[in-house]
């Protein structure tokens, strides 16, 4: 006997019991379960460890969603489950599960996650590692995770934010399986992160440095790449996956809005667009194109195809180099640290440097300048007396 046509006619329903956080909520259901050929009553209690209503609420209402919409998808329990988004339990391959969860994560649209699953699935169908991308998904152990993150490793210049990022999406696709409740663990979570320490790379510009690369950008016509840096220098938005495909429609009249699906932290937050950079933005009429286009495009102006990831990191060490600095450990990414700095030293405002960074606390922020030498005691420490 198969799973029947349909759903059986009962509701999932949430047994709240009017907000009494004394009680024990749960979410009542019932499901297909593909060893007693039968619909079974299930329960979920999970929200009951919150100890606030606000949150309890909250977890309540969005797992009754999630149970909605897995039983829509034809979702099923039992020892042997059957496809679970399109993944066949028994058969899908580690790659198969991939592709699967990179196309849940970036149907709203490109972004910082979406090129993570791309690459990682590269990296698995490319050589050496062809096993694990070929492994049934459910009967991988965390030694064949150790085994693949080692080949990657031997890669040039394949550091450990590297290692980290390939280490952390895969660990997302088995949270996403395991959420849908078809497999228990997460293999990778035996892998364990690698340390990563300061880098060199990244160094803020000097004012002369700064003064050789613009009059060298405006030499060659490199008006594009001009604004690209002035967003970063002026908004600390991060080049990759926030600035690269921001849209004409972020462009709001005081702040630039960084989607949550583009933003690091995953949180949609606005940036205060300073004078000096509306004026640029202004100046190139950006508003005026469609809502959707991406400001930065291969026509050196706004339009539907946004860029690659290096364009602007290629054509900018084509600078650095011409002026003589391509040996420093100078990136576009340093314009965002030269910014924050000069903003610090204009304003001596650590909160202001904090949300314009979008740090989570000023303690973030205090380390971050302190990294980058700009926070310091200076004379204060002169008051130790003689020892």
């Amino acid at each position: 006997m198969s799973q029947p046509t349909g759903t059986p006619d009962y509701e999932p329903r949430l047994a709240d019991h009017g907000g009494d956080m004394s009680k024990r909520w749960f979410i009542d259901y019932r499901i297909w379960d593909s060893d007693k050929q039968a619909y079974v009553r299930k329960q979920y209690t999970g929200m009951n460890k919150y100890t606030t209503l606000r949150e309890r609420q909250r977890v309540a209402k969005k797992k009754l969603a999630e149970i909605k919409a897995l039983l829509a998808q034809g979702y099923t329990a039992g020892a042997a489950p059957t496809v679970a988004a399109g993944l066949d339990i028994h058969k899908g391959t580690v790659l198969e599960a991939v592709q699967i969860v990179m196309f849940n994560k970036t149907s709203s649209g490109p972004g910082r996650s979406g090129e993570d699953y791309q690459r990682l699935v590269k990296r698995l169908q490319e050589n050496p590692a062809p096993a694990l991308a070929s492994m049934p998904f459910r009967l991988v152990k965390p030694t064949h995770v150790l085994e693949f993150m080692t080949l990657l490793s031997n890669r040039p210049s394949f550091g450990p934010k590297s290692y980290n990022s390939y280490r952390d999406t895969l660990a997302s696709v088995y949270k996403f399986f395991i959420k849908l409740e078809v497999i228990d663990k997460n293999p990778v979570q035996g892998v364990e992160r690698r340390r990563v320490t300061d880098s060199a790379q990244h160094q803020p510009y000097t004012e002369a440095q700064r003064q050789l690369i613009r009059a060298e950008l405006e030499r060659r016509g490199e008006h594009q790449l001009l604004l690209f840096i002035c967003f970063i220098y002026f908004c600390f938005i991060r080049s990759g996956g926030e600035l690269r495909l921001l849209r004409v429609r972020d462009l709001l009249p005081d702040t630039i809005l960084v989607p949550g699906a583009r933003a690091k932290n995953g949180k949609a937050e606005h940036v205060a667009i300073p004078t000096k950079l509306e004026k640029v933005i202004q100046a190139h009429k950006l508003r005026s194109f469609p809502p959707d286009f991406y400001v930065f495009t291969k026509m050196q102006e706004p339009g539907p195809v946004p860029l690659g990831k290096n364009y602007f990191a290629r054509r900018h060490r084509d600078i650095l180099e011409a002026v003589g600095l391509a040996e420093e450990n100078l990136t576009v990414y340093s314009y965002k640290h030269t910014g924050a700095i000069n903003l610090y030293l204009a304003t001596r405002d650590i909160e202001l440097v904090r949300r314009h960074c979008r740090h989570a606390h000023a303690g973030i922020t205090a380390t971050y300048l302190r990294g980058l030498g700009a926070l310091h005691d200076g004379a204060e420490v002169d008051a130790m007396p003689d020892f």
